[in-house]
């Protein structure tokens, strides 16, 4: 029944675009709302509407901003009904039949606190009950409003994008083959990224060299299928390079310093000082076993770019290391954390001819070398993690590293 009415939806909408701009707002908002947030197809319903928003139907920037918008009221109108009913909300009738709902939400919230704001809008069964958690804690309005935007500004992209550019792609005009190997390539990523979540999920000490050993072998398989792709690389490799993307050449431009080894040593030197200083040497050496691997890595036929798979195997230990001692779900929610910090050197590369197979070939090789290290350091028992209460802003140093570079500071 739900489907059918998304289906609905979304066909109306395609035939009365200048709603689209409220239609996302709304599902934005339904999303993070109390209660309805569980039980409506938002993400799917949000990809939709992006999509159609990338078809050329509405600018990115307002998309997001939509999407931005609806994502903050919503969590306030939740915060505000917390506030409002207190524990007495445990006597409505969805609550009553779901006490499930209330008690998971508020332990998230009490062990994390404020960062379980952050954190829980990209988890979803809690997504839309912390706010409202949130407000029966009586936590400051000021300081949940702060949150609340710092949150909505990261999720906004993360669930918008992907739509967006699925719908914008949609328009290219290329080659009868090009979606055919897109499919391809989308469905070995799939499968590759469900093999290995279902190998971390077990949870066991070979689970790490296992996801080693898959990644290893993806990154062959990236190889060996290059033949098999070569028009979805070369159609993108011609795209980059024609001249109605002029505005691409600025961007390299400004972006080049991300790809030099300044930057490299800038993300790298004073993390592992401040480690050394904190007398953190059992993570300093995981850091140092996964730089190491990497550059061994990078011998490989077929591997990445060196420079780009050691800055993104650096954030991936940092946020492997503040969230050691979590449970499984919730450090698959770190995710989500690494993307953005992810996404500035990454998309230096993006912006290169036929990166794409560099970029996920970096990629791989990063994640390998990172899972492999954890398995080194943990053979003789599990690695602490960094317990400082800022380690979790730990990781963004390589991307202020980056901004600051940028900009000339």
């Amino acid at each position: 029944m739900e489907s059918l009415l998304s289906g609905e939806l979304i066909t109306w909408l395609g035939s009365h675009t200048r709603w689209l701009g409220l239609a996302i707002f709304l599902i934005a908002l339904t999303e993070s709302l109390a209660v309805a947030g569980l039980v409506v197809p938002g993400v799917l319903l949000l990809f939709a509407a992006s999509a159609l928003a990338g078809s050329g139907n509405l600018s990115l920037l307002a998309t997001l901003g939509w999407a931005f918008s609806g994502a903050v009221c919503g969590d306030l109108l939740s915060f505000a009904m917390g506030r409002w009913f207190h524990q007495d909300i445990r006597r409505l009738r969805v609550f009553a039949r779901h006490p499930q709902w209330i008690d998971h939400g508020e332990g998230f919230f009490r062990r994390y606190g404020m960062f379980s704001i952050i954190l829980g809008r990209f988890i979803g069964p809690i997504r839309p009950i912390i706010p409202m958690i949130a407000g029966m804690f009586d936590m400051s309005t000021w300081r949940f409003l702060l949150v609340n935007i710092l949150s909505a500004l990261a999720w906004a992209p993360a669930y918008v994008l992907p739509g967006y550019v699925a719908g914008n792609a949609a328009r290219w005009p290329v080659p009868e083959s090009f979606w055919s190997e897109a499919l391809l390539l989308a469905g070995g990523l799939a499968g590759f990224s469900f093999a290995l979540l279902l190998l971390l999920r077990a949870q066991q000490r070979w689970s790490s060299l296992a996801a080693a050993a898959l990644c290893l072998a993806a990154l062959f398989g990236l190889v060996v299928s290059a033949p098999w792709l070569s028009v979805l690389y070369g159609t993108l490799e011609q795209w980059l390079d024609e001249t109605g993307h002029a505005g691409l050449s600025a961007v390299r431009n400004w972006l080049a310093p991300l790809g030099s080894e300044a930057f490299l040593l800038l993300s790298y030197l004073p993390v592992l000082f401040l480690l050394a200083l904190l007398r953190q040497g059992w993570q300093l050496l995981m850091l140092l076993i996964s730089a190491l691997l990497c550059l061994a890595l990078g011998l490989l036929p077929g591997a990445g770019s060196t420079r780009l798979a050691l800055l993104l195997s650096l954030l991936l230990g940092l946020v492997m290391l503040s969230n050691r001692d979590q449970s499984f779900w919730l450090r698959l929610s770190w995710g989500i954390y690494a993307i953005p910090l992810c996404a500035l050197p990454i998309t230096v590369w993006l912006s290169l001819p036929v990166a794409l197979p560099i970029v996920l070939a970096s990629i791989l090789q990063a994640a390998c070398a990172s899972l492999l290290a954890i398995w080194l350091m943990e053979r003789g028992g599990p690695l602490q993690a960094l317990r400082q209460p800022w380690s979790i802003l730990l990781p963004g140093w390589p991307l202020l590293a980056g901004l600051a570079l940028l900009l000339g500071l």
